[in-house]
């Protein structure tokens, strides 16, 4: 179980096939991992549209998958690229979310963001 520390009332359960005898520390770590895994599909589909497959095969799907996820790492690593040259210069960070990217060069522009 989990609770919100805004809101203690609202509880969040998960279930974990575990090993017994696994310390509680590494179920919860492990647990918590689920967040970040969360957010990463979310800015792959707002950045590299990891949520636009039209296919009509197992193996298009699959293609598409696989290059969108390899287009989303490569963004990723090229955002942590930048930022560490920019914290060596002491200038600007640039973020790896939507917030931060292709949303925000569209808004300004009247451009609808997919």
């Amino acid at each position: 179980m989990r609770r919100r520390l805004s809101d203690p009332t609202k509880l969040t359960a998960s279930a974990c096939l575990a090993p017994a005898g696994t310390a509680l520390e590494t179920l919860v770590q492990e647990a918590g991992t689920r967040w970040a895994v969360e957010a990463c599909c979310e800015d792959a589909k707002s950045e590299v549209g990891l949520d636009h497959a039209e296919v009509r095969s197992w193996t298009g799907w699959y293609r598409h998958l696989t290059l969108a996820w390899l287009a989303h790492a490569f963004l990723t690593g090229m955002c942590a690229q930048a930022n560490q040259t920019q914290a060596q210069k002491g200038g600007l960070s640039f973020q790896a979310t939507p917030t931060g990217s292709l949303a925000t060069f569209k808004a300004p522009r009247g451009l609808s963001s997919p």
